[in-house]
């Protein structure tokens, strides 16, 4: 009997995801992870990698399994060009990418890096190329030009990345891309939602788009400002995007961009695409990078959080009490918190129920009768109102032992 597609082995998802209209999208056969987070993630305002720092995130993506990683901007310091080159010299199975701006210079220490692939910047909208840089528009096109043929003649894999492709003007998009892809013969192009402003449909429109333009595999870079990195980054994928670009945890300039964590998951249980990764370690490079930056996701975030998987409240936690099989997932979650190296949390307040307190007495080893769980439970609720937060655990077995006698 044939397995309906938006069942996974600890999900399931929404039948409407694999529906007809799945025909009209022009989702790719292998999407690739991209992660950003040494370079990007560290433009977020008080986050300082130093060379270990990067060296740790870089083998804990690639223990991951994640695809590429882009090291950093050798060109930023000293330390930035060590890193890079330490990281490009670890033997990963990832490639490893450094990012560059259109400069033979940088591109140079790039080279000195020994790296895999470089990423090439200019800027392609109508606000920074003539207000933000005062350069012409065939400057850009000139410098794109000579940087890029520059990486390619020394064999490197070059993505070609004009930022703020999603405000930039078409016609003059079309006439830059088309012109670095004729005379210098990149690898990708990277459509940049760089202020974040864009909709996923616009970009699944841009991909397709651009594809016509110059037959090349499309890289999405999608930032967070109005929240919907994700969402842009999954709305690329299904116009053809074969690469996405992403931080651990969003982290990166202004409001972030595209969590490498949500996306991987929003591609295996939406999409239905496997990335080969290994969804399980999702957490603890979640911790790792939340240990080095000094920044704590918040509780409630989504696949890493620490409570992303947890209920307050009584009914919930009764059907969640049956999720030993995959058929019991509609009760009370999509997906298991085991597939990202997450887990079930049953917090206890105002809104718990007696199945709550059963739940977190067998966590203790311990059972009581109906009456003592009504009273526990009693207990929890006048806890919670009167210092309007959940009931710590040390507070829960103190109100337990009282119980119990």
């Amino acid at each position: 009997m044939r397995k309906e597609p938006w069942v996974g082995p600890m999900w399931i998802s929404s039948r409407y995801n694999f529906g007809k209209f799945r025909a009209e999208m022009n989702l790719p056969k292998r999407v690739q992870i991209y992660d950003v987070t040494c370079r990007d993630g560290e433009q977020r305002p008080g986050v300082v990698f130093r060379k270990e720092d990067k060296v740790r995130i870089a083998q804990k993506l690639d223990e991951v399994g994640i695809h590429r990683i882009e090291a950093g901007m050798p060109a930023v310091s000293a330390d930035d060009f060590e890193a890079v080159k330490e990281i490009a010299h670890l033997g990963l199975k990832a490639k490893v990418v450094a990012f560059s701006r259109a400069r033979k210079d940088d591109i140079d220490l790039a080279l000195k890096c020994d790296v895999w692939g470089v990423l090439i910047e200019v800027p392609s909208s109508d606000a920074l190329i003539e207000q933000g840089f005062n350069w012409t528009k065939q400057k850009v096109i000139d410098f794109a030009v000579e940087a890029t043929s520059y990486a390619k003649e020394h064999g490197m894999h070059v993505t070609f990345f004009p930022y703020d492709t999603t405000r930039a003007d078409s016609g003059y998009e079309k006439k830059l891309m088309t012109a670095v892809v004729k005379q210098s013969h990149p690898d990708a192009i990277a459509i940049v939602d760089t202020f974040g402003c864009a909709t996923p449909f616009a970009m699944a429109h841009l991909v397709r788009l651009v594809k016509k333009w110059v037959k090349l595999p499309v890289e999405a870079h999608c930032h967070n400002d109005l929240g919907l990195a994700v969402a842009n980054s999954l709305g690329a994928v299904s116009g053809g995007a074969e690469v996405v670009h992403t931080n651990v945890n969003g982290i990166g300039e202004r409001s972030g961009g595209a969590a490498t964590e949500e996306v991987a998951v929003g591609l295996r249980i939406l999409f239905g695409l496997d990335l080969g990764i290994r969804y399980e370690k999702l957490m603890e490079l979640s911790k790792l990078v939340q240990d080095i930056t000094g920044i704590k996701v918040p509780r409630y975030k989504p696949v890493v959080g620490d409570t992303a998987f947890g209920y307050e409240a009584g009914i919930p936690v009764m059907f969640c009490r049956r999720l030993s099989a995959v058929d019991n997932l509609k009760a009370g979650l999509g997906y298991l918190p085991e597939f990202v190296g997450n887990k079930f949390v049953v917090a206890l307040g105002k809104k718990s129920g007696g199945a709550s307190i059963e739940w977190r007495l067998a966590e203790m080893g311990k059972t009581a009768t109906p009456e003592q769980v009504d009273k526990i439970l009693t207990q929890v609720k006048e806890m919670s109102i009167k210092n309007k937060r959940e009931v710590a655990d040390e507070e829960f077995k103190q109100i337990v032992a009282e119980a119990l006698g």
